[in-house]
């Protein structure tokens, strides 16, 4: 029986289903209150830093298209061992977004019920069991298998880009004002604010969904050409979106909420709350519809992305081996990896306040994820050593920007999967899993303890050397396992 197999067109439908989830409905405002006019500038390096790393993955994925392909290139590269960080936190961002999409759409009907489902910035009682209704429903959209998936996001792309266009169309040819980027404590913002906005007001967290396409590697139509195709359009359209919808927010805010500049624009429901100060009723609904609709989208989508990843490492001995077994017969999809995602993301919800606080923390697991993309490809592609090593250096240096208390959650859980993933290979593994699994580990504790930049960047260098040096790569490789051509 011949496998559906993803078009280059419906690719790029779900890398921009991905990528315009939850970020649309809160990034604008973040964005402005830390970046200021800079805003515009900050979206388009957060691309450029972006397609680089897309670049490296793309490289190393055409060449070894596996499912869940994402959380295995510094298995391909170097060994399951040495590639067990990355995975784990590459897949454990994944679905934790899953938790934030939930928690968005939950968070955006709070200025319709009162206090009921959020009081003081935090999620209420009921807020937290609305949020977990949500996940169920990503549950329940993914029984149906790939083939009904790409179809739903390509009816529902049309749908959820149609609403922040029609937002954004109507606030720029009716409410916009040029005096808002000139008169509004511009004076207040430097370019040192662009850096700290990249990271911290939902921009890498909304590109993010950049990435979800590698999942699906091993069901692509001509994944050699189409994987990094549909990874470059999609970033490129979605730029254009998150500009678009960056100005329409800042020229078309009422003036009498810009009394104390950019840094004082507070609204729990930013997108809601623009149009009902306009008296915009009508998109005020419609923006009700799509906040439900557009995080949902991406919620299904990543919790079919997280289960194909953590197949993959099943398939790696990264993860235990039953995860990998029990595919469904007709809607292909593992039926423990997928319930896993589940149930962590219920976890990470139930914890969780409010979105942005989540939203730092998904972004800090993506940049520590990130960072195995320009390993894999300077070990497969030596010649790309100096490329590479400026990208792994930009992912680095963003992660210099984050707060201590993330660095330290993603250092100590990581240190926690590691060592779990020691326990399950055993003793005839100790020695392998220890001397492979350690040296990215001692990298983020290094990077935790206050070094100044120029100790930031050193240790930096020196990591990526040491771990790209044939020397280094050849032992690996002497415990190498091909990885798994199971692609179903």
């Amino acid at each position: 029986m011949k496998k559906h197999k993803l078009s280059l067109f419906s690719s790029v439908v779900l890398c921009c289903t991905s990528m315009v989830g939850s970020g649309w409905l809160f990034s604008a405002q973040l964005v402005a209150q830390r970046a200021g006019n800079y805003a515009f500038l900050a979206w388009i390096l957060a691309a450029l830093f972006i397609i680089s790393i897309a670049l490296c993955l793309s490289h190393v994925i055409t060449l070894h298209p596996y499912r869940g392909a994402n959380a295995r290139i510094t298995s391909i590269s170097h060994n399951a061992a040495f590639g067990i960080p990355f995975a784990f936190s590459a897949w454990f961002g994944i679905a934790v977004v899953i938790a934030t999409e939930a928690q968005a759409s939950t968070q955006y009907l709070a200025p319709f019920m009162g206090n009921m489902i959020m009081q003081d910035n935090k999620l209420t009682e009921l807020g937290k069991a609305l949020g977990v209704a949500f996940v169920c429903l990503y549950l329940l959209i993914n029984w149906y298998g790939l083939k009904l998936l790409s179809k739903v996001n390509n009816i529902i792309t049309v749908l959820k880009i149609f609403t922040p266009l029609f937002v954004i169309t109507i606030l720029i040819v009716s409410y916009t004002s040029a005096d808002n980027l000139t008169q509004v404590n511009t004076h207040q913002y430097t370019l040192q604010d662009l850096f700290p906005a990249i990271v911290t007001s939902g921009i890498i967290y909304s590109f993010n969904g950049f990435q979800i396409i590698t999942s699906f590697a091993s069901e692509i139509d001509n994944p050699k050409k189409n994987i990094r195709l549909s990874i470059i359009i999609s970033i490129i359209i979605i730029l254009v979106f998150y500009l678009l919808l960056q100005y329409s927010f800042m020229t078309s805010m009422p003036t009498d909420k810009l009394t104390h500049g950019w840094a004082g624009v507070n609204m729990a429901s930013p997108i809601v709350g623009l149009t009902m100060a306009l008296g915009l009723h009508f998109l005020t609904l419609l923006l009700l519809i799509d906040s439900i609709v557009t995080p949902s989208s991406v919620g299904y989508s990543f919790l079919s992305s997280a289960s194909r990843m953590l197949y993959g490492m099943s398939k790696e001995k990264q993860a235990p081996y039953f995860l990998s077994r029990h595919i469904h017969p007709t809607k292909n999809i593992s039926i423990p990896a997928i319930m896993t995602n589940f149930f962590i993301a219920i976890i990470f919800l139930l914890q969780a306040d409010n979105w942005s606080e989540l939203m730092i923390t998904v972004t800090m697991l993506h940049l520590i994820g990130y960072m195995g993309a320009p390993i894999s490809m300077a070990t497969i592609s030596p010649k790309t050593k100096i490329y590479t090593l400026g990208v792994f250096t930009a992912i680095s240096s963003l992660m210099y920007i984050l707060p201590d208390k993330d660095i330290l959650l993603g250092s100590t859980l990581l240190s926690l999967l590691s060592a779990t993933y020691i326990i399950i290979q055993g003793k005839k593994q100790l020695k392998e899993s220890v001397l492979f699994s350690s040296p990215f580990i001692i990298f983020l504790w290094l990077l935790y303890f206050n070094q100044p930049l120029w100790g930031h960047l050193l240790i930096t260098i020196i990591f990526f050397t040491f771990v790209t040096h044939p020397s280094y790569v050849m032992l690996c490789k002497q415990y190498q396992k091909p990885p798994s051509s199971d692609l179903i």
